[in-house]
C-alpha cells in the first residue's frame, strides 16, 4: 500500500496559499487598526509615556491662564476634538467620541461630551471627513445652538438626527459670532468631501476664535502648503491647535496632513505663544501608529524652544454634566 503524502491538486494549493495570505493580511491590518485592542490610558495610547523628561510639555492649563482675567478652559476629547469654555460660551471643535471611525477602532480611553441639553453653544466642524464630522457624536449632544461648517458640506447633515438650532456654512474669510466669541473661518490645505479624502468637493477650514485681544487658532486638518505667516499677521493667535498625526507615508500625506516637525514650524510661523497638538493617539488613519506622532512632536518642539501642552482628557468621572460615549469593549 502506498504511503506517499497526500497532496492537494495544484489549483487547490494555490487557493489555500491565497487564503492563508488573505487571512494574514487581515490580521496585520486589524492589529494596525486596533480591532483587537482594548482602549488604553491616554498616556499609553498617545505615546506620552515615551517622551523624554527634557521634552515634556508645560503643565496643563498653566499657559492658558495667561489669557486675561477670565481665561479659556480647554479640554481634549480625543483625536482632533476639544471643548472650549470661554466667556460663558461652550464651543466644541470637531468632536468625535465614538468607539469606531470607519474601519479604525478607538485605542484611547473613553472620553465624554456634555450630557445636559443646551450646554453646547456652537460646534465648529473643520471638514466633513468621518474622523472630524462624526454624526453619532453630534446626535448624542442633544440641542446644539449652532453648527459652523465649510460651505458645501451642509448636505452631510441632511436626514440625520442632529439637532441644531442653526447651520452656519462659512467660506475662508467669513465670520460669525456666538456669545462673546468671534469666529473667523481661515484657509486649510485640505478638502471637505465626505467620501473622497484626497480631493474634490468643498474646501476644509480652520477657525480663529477671538475674545477681545486674545485668540485661539484651530487648524483642523491641513497640509504645509498654506500661508501660515499671513494667517499669523492677520489674526495674531495666542494659541495654535495643530494636527500632528496621520502623516505617513509622506507621499501623498504631505499634501493633506502636517508631520510633527511641520507642526512645530507652523506654530512658529503663526507666532503662537503656545501650541496644542491634536489628530493623534486615538484612531489609526494612515501608516503611522496613533502613539508615534506625539514623541516626535515633543522632540521637535524642545529643539525649537516652542511651548506646548496637553489639555486633560474630558471624562465622565467629572460630574453629571458629562457622559461617557466611547471605549466600548473595555
Amino acid at each position: 500500500m502506498s504511503t506517499a503524502p497526500l497532496r492537494l491538486p495544484r489549483p487547490g494549493r494555490r487557493r489555500a496559499v491565497a487564503l492563508v495570505l488573505v487571512v494574514a493580511a487581515l490580521i496585520v491590518l486589524g492589529l494596525h487598526l486596533g480591532w483587537f485592542a482594548k482602549p488604553r490610558d491616554w498616556r499609553h495610547a498617545t505615546g506620552f509615556d515615551r517622551i523624554a523628561p527634557a521634552d515634556l510639555p508645560l503643565e496643563s492649563g498653566s499657559a492658558l491662564a495667561e489669557l486675561g482675567p477670565d481665561p479659556p478652559e480647554l479640554r481634549w476629547l480625543g483625536h482632533s476634538g476639544f471643548r472650549l469654555v470661554w466667556g460663558g460660551t461652550t464651543v466644541l471643535f470637531d468632536p468625535n467620541t465614538s468607539p469606531w471611525c470607519t474601519l479604525s477602532h478607538r485605542v484611547l480611553e473613553a472620553s465624554a461630551v456634555p450630557a445636559r441639553p443646551g450646554t453646547v453653544d456652537a460646534v465648529l466642524i473643520s471638514h466633513a471627513h468621518f474622523d472630524h464630522l462624526d454624526l453619532p457624536t453630534l446626535e448624542r449632544l442633544g440641542r446644539i445652538g449652532m453648527i459652523v461648517l465649510p460651505a458645501g458640506s451642509e448636505g452631510t447633515l441632511a436626514g440625520t438626527r442632529v439637532d441644531a438650532a442653526a447651520l452656519r456654512p462659512l467660506r475662508a474669510g467669513e465670520r460669525t459670532a456666538v456669545g462673546e466669541l468671534e469666529i473667523s473661518a481661515v484657509p486649510a490645505a485640505h478638502n471637505s468631501s465626505r467620501l473622497h479624502p484626497f480631493g474634490g468637493g468643498a474646501r476644509g477650514l480652520g477657525y480663529v476664535v477671538r475674545r477681545g485681544a486674545h485668540a485661539i487658532y484651530f487648524a483642523g486638518d491641513t497640509g504645509f502648503a498654506n500661508d501660515f505667516a499671513a494667517l499669523g499677521r492677520e489674526h495674531h493667535p495666542d494659541v495654535a491647535i495643530l494636527p500632528i498625526g496621520a502623516f505617513a507615508p509622506r507621499l501623498p500625506m504631505r499634501y493633506y496632513h502636517l508631520s510633527p516637525e511641520e507642526a512645530v514650524a507652523v506654530g512658529r510661523a503663526v507666532g503662537a505663544a503656545l501650541v496644542i497638538p491634536c489628530h493623534f493617539g486615538t484612531f489609526a488613519l494612515s501608516l503611522d501608529a496613533p502613539d508615534r506622532a506625539l514623541p516626535r512632536f515633543a522632540r521637535a518642539a524642545a529643539a525649537a524652544g516652542l511651548r506646548w501642552q496637553m489639555p486633560r482628557l474630558l471624562t465622565s468621572s467629572e460630574g453629571p454634566e458629562t457622559v461617557e460615549v466611547a471605549g466600548a469593549g473595555r
